[in-house]
């Protein structure tokens, strides 16, 4: 075999070798069970409240791998004008090819009054599962018809699922189902190191940039075009994010993390 097309061979092999254990590699690191972020939410100077992404569990069924995460949302007491007590728990499914939901629950406290709604997604006989109930007493017991084989992601597996497609460089459009309805989300990635400081750290941390627009009106009021800082590391952890909302620009900022073996990365120029 000529030299020329010895080396063009070993180049494609080690190509393919090194984008698939990226594509484990990223997948690894970003859905780390027992993963922990807390982030505290303002509107300008007003500090509104948090939001809690945990990762509590994996199992593996052959080649697909189930997640469970949930997110916490709570306003501070001392905010007058907006009252948020809510838990989100997402059951999500791996395999291999992307993430998606397979079964979803939103629980709302408030005052004395509990709020569930349950989401549950029968991709083979093509239909979600609808239930919501108040303090016992059903409020909606509905079908919504899945159109064209779509694999849907709720409101918290598309921050997982864009954590992991940060490591292409390509544009993307997710079908998302969020209060009740089919909707979406757009974004793409500028890989360009760039840089952000936050309160919790001293140093410069190094991030790349999520840009993208949300159909639906999802936590906090937001709605519209956003902006996500991620870590520039295989960890692809959020550091801080821009949202517009029904109340203004909202912003999110990382204040605590338990995550294995992760520190946010310092830029290095």
């Amino acid at each position: 075999m000529p030299f020329q097309q010895i080396r063009i061979s070993f180049i494609s092999i080690a190509l393919i070798c090194i984008f698939n254990s990226n594509e484990a590699y990223s997948q690894e690191k970003v859905l780390d069970v027992g993963e922990e972020l807390q982030y505290e939410v303002s509107f300008g100077f007003i500090k509104l409240g948090y939001v809690k992404f945990i990762l509590s569990n994996s199992r593996k069924e052959g080649k697909k791998i189930f997640y469970n995460s949930k997110l916490e949302v709570k306003t501070y007491p001392e905010v007058p004008f907006l009252k948020l007590n809510e838990i989100y728990e997402s059951e999500m499914e791996s395999d291999e090819k992307e993430l998606f939901s397979r079964n979803y629950f939103e629980t709302d406290f408030k005052d004395r009054s509990i709020t569930r709604t349950d989401y549950r997604f029968n991709y083979p006989k093509k239909f979600v599962k609808i239930n919501k109930d108040t303090d016992g007493n059903i409020e909606k017991n509905d079908r919504v018809i899945i159109k064209d084989n779509v694999l849907y992601k709720d409101e918290l597996c598309w921050h997982y699922g864009a954590r992991i497609n940060s490591f292409t460089n390509k544009n993307y459009n997710i079908p998302v189902f969020v209060n009740s309805e089919e909707s979406s989300v757009r974004y793409s990635f500028n890989v360009n190191k760039t840089v952000v400081k936050i309160e919790k750290y001293y140093y410069d941390i190094g991030v790349i940039k999520m840009e993208g627009t949300c159909d639906f009106t999802g936590l906090f009021g937001i709605k519209g075009e956003f902006l996500i800082l991620l870590s520039d590391d295989e960890y692809r952890v959020p550091i801080k994010a821009y949202f517009n909302s029904s109340l203004g620009n909202v912003v999110w900022e990382l204040i605590s993390y338990k995550k294995n073996k992760w520190t946010p990365p310092a830029f290095l120029k």
